[in-house]
């Protein structure tokens, strides 16, 4: 079945490389916004409040923290358009409060939101030499239909004292959830569950003991998420596990976690930042957060003792190494990969098509480098927002360090033991890794049938430089051939496999409506001759794409047709798409989906009376 792509849900503000990176991506405004203009917050307040809060930032260890917060307005200048908030300031963060620029948490006041986000955060993300980890973290999950902390880029304003470039990025709130999940049952957010400490696994029973509710006033609202836990650990089969979570979505999320080498999240030795949420359906969605030690930053092998590859000759090489050797012996992961990896290779090559390849990666890395550029320089140069002076890692990274991180150069902070890959380099490393051991073709396609298992080697010899009295370059085995990346090749298809089901299936109308409805003015199931059911919601259901054969929605991770429902001979073609009539006859857009309006910040369908 050959399927064609339909309009993308690209924002009306960002028609560029970055709008076509995030073709048919559902996005917030606010972060459709800054992807092609990095704004100002200026955040005022008294000063003697200000000096106060430089006060509570004084300290040498995260433990220290006092989250210090306070009342102030923040006005964001953004295209010369100013907009005027009143808000919460709080220092925030949590290991990254050790660092000379400590974080800050934002909360918009009075029932508004920036541009539909009330609750974020500001990181410095010192320990990045690239300032991009987190940026492109979180686009390869979008890319992947995976739901996430969205991130951008914002310069900050305190008192009118200039304060540096920052990594701004949501933060898991009830908006959050209401704007990602729909809305939750009852008026109070319970059963939003936060692991924020170190050393958290379930088959332990510390995510029992560590995990706490999300919701302060539901501090000991625990048994959903016990019993949650519980069930896992009593799981001995796929089928066990489903009546309790969305398993694909989870297994994606894992094939994540693998191709970033994610070691602080789920599969690694931290198990943290991570919030787990029931959704009103009962089951539950995993939602990772902080993305800033991903894509091979702080890799120790001492996070991987258990592992036999711990001891040997030479260095580790990170990226080499398979998923197998790579997660901590997760009973969880057992069931659902290490018995059988049939599901998760797909789910992985899915990841892989859509964006997680050096064709893709590469050209987005450029895009960023030149985006925030003079942003970094700036920053580099002023050094603005230092105002932890107590703080024992001062990461002094250099304008030259940021470019040679963005491409193959392995850096590594000898005073602050701060260590990261090259960014291309880690990327068509794993990449190699991934398409050896589970059969991807030149095209980034799984290959039928799989071939062979093949391995790289764990351990090579690594060739230290130091450049300077702070920074070595690491060489862990033969440098990469060149690759110029083909910047033709895209996979835009609208992300099916492995994305959240209860959000597909609400926003296909059919979350409310488990039992199969009879399709209105239909003729029977077409999509049968295919091997595929007939979607349940019937001429309700949200296409989501159309070949020669008819027109395709998804349900439970599978493709359905819909039933022949005149849908063509509609005054307001584009209801085809999940659009609205526009009320005005004015053309935005005119493609082969049809003639497009754009009314109340979102595409209408103009009516054929027009």
């Amino acid at each position: 079945m050959r399927f064609s792509k339909i309009l993308s849900t690209v924002s009306f503000f960002a028609l560029s490389a970055s709008a076509a990176f995030f073709d048919n991506i559902e996005r917030t405004e606010l972060y459709e916004l800054i992807e092609k203009s990095v704004p100002e917050l200026r955040v005022t307040m008294p000063d003697s409040t200000w000096e106060t809060m430089v006060q509570k930032a004084q300290i040498s260890n995260q433990s220290q923290n006092t989250y210090y917060e306070t009342e102030a307005n923040m006005k964001f200048v953004y295209e010369g358009k100013e907009e005027n908030y009143t808000i919460n300031f709080k220092l925030g963060g949590k290991s990254s409060t050790e660092f000379s620029r400590p974080g800050y948490n934002i909360k918009i006041k009075g029932g508004e939101n920036l541009h539909g986000t009330k609750n974020f955060r500001l990181r410095s993300d010192q320990r990045d030499p690239t300032y991009m980890r987190t940026k492109l973290v979180a686009d390869i999950m979008q890319k992947s239909g995976l739901i996430t902390v969205e991130s951008g880029y914002t310069e900050l304003y305190v008192n009118d004292q200039y304060m540096g470039f920052w990594i701004i990025q949501d933060s898991v709130k009830n908006k959050w959830i209401e704007r990602n999940f729909g809305p939750y049952e009852g008026k109070d957010l319970k059963t939003l569950y936060q692991c924020k400490v170190d050393e958290i696994r379930f088959d332990d029973g510390s995510a029992k003991t560590k995990c706490v509710n999300a919701n302060d006033d539901f501090a000991d609202y625990m048994e959903p998420f016990h019993t949650f836990v519980d069930t896992v650990n009593a799981a001995k089969t796929r089928e066990d596990l489903e009546k309790v979570m969305d398993v694909d979505n989870f297994l994606k999320y894992m094939a994540w976690e693998y191709l970033v080498g994610s070691w602080d999240h789920f599969l690694g030795p931290f198990g943290h930042n991570i919030y787990w949420y029931q959704q009103p359906n009962g089951k539950w969605a995993y939602i990772p957060y902080d993305y800033d030690l991903d894509l091979g930053s702080c890799m120790w092998k001492d996070q991987f003792k258990i592992k036999s590859y711990f001891e040997g000759e030479g260095d580790i090489q990170f990226p080499a190494i398979a998923f197998k050797d790579f997660e901590l012996d997760h009973p969880i992961i057992k069931i659902l990969v290490h018995d059988d990896d049939t599901k998760f290779r797909e789910l992985l090559g899915d990841v892989v098509s859509k964006v997680f390849n050096p064709d893709t990666l590469l050209t987005r890395i450029d895009e960023l480098r030149a985006f925030i550029e003079p942003y970094v320089k700036k920053q580099l140069e002023t050094e603005a927002g230092k105002i932890n002076k107590l703080a024992k890692k001062k990461a002094l990274w250099t304008y030259d360090d940021f470019n040679e991180n963005c491409e193959y150069t392995f850096l590594y902070d000898t005073n602050d033991h701060v260590k990261a890959f090259g960014l291309k380099d880690w990327i068509r490393r794993r990449y190699n890794t991934a398409a050896a051991y589970y059969g991807i073709n030149e095209k980034h396609k799984l290959i039928e049938p799989r071939p062979e298992p093949k391995y790289f080697p764990y351990r090579e010899e690594n060739n230290i430089v130091q450049v300077t009295n702070r920074v070595a370059h690491h060489h862990i085995g033969e440098p990469l051939p060149p690759y110029t990346p083909d910047k033709s090749y895209a996979d835009d298809s609208v992300p099916v496999l492995g994305v959240n089901q209860y959000n597909l299936e609400r926003k296909n109308g059919s979350a409310e409506k488990p039992e199969p409805t009879e399709p209105t003015e239909s003729k029977e199931c077409w999509s049968e001759a295919f091997g595929y059911k007939c979607c349940s919601a019937g001429c309700n259901s949200v296409v989501v794409v159309i070949d020669e054969s008819g027109y395709w929605s998804a349900e439970n991770g599978e493709w359905c047709g819909i039933p022949e429902c005149g849908f063509d001979k509609d005054e307001c073609p584009g209801k085809k798409y999940g659009y609205p009539c526009c009320e005005s006859c004015d053309v935005f857009l005119e493609d082969e989906s049809g003639i497009w309006g754009a009314e109340n910040g979102q595409w209408c369908s103009i009516k054929t009376s027009c």
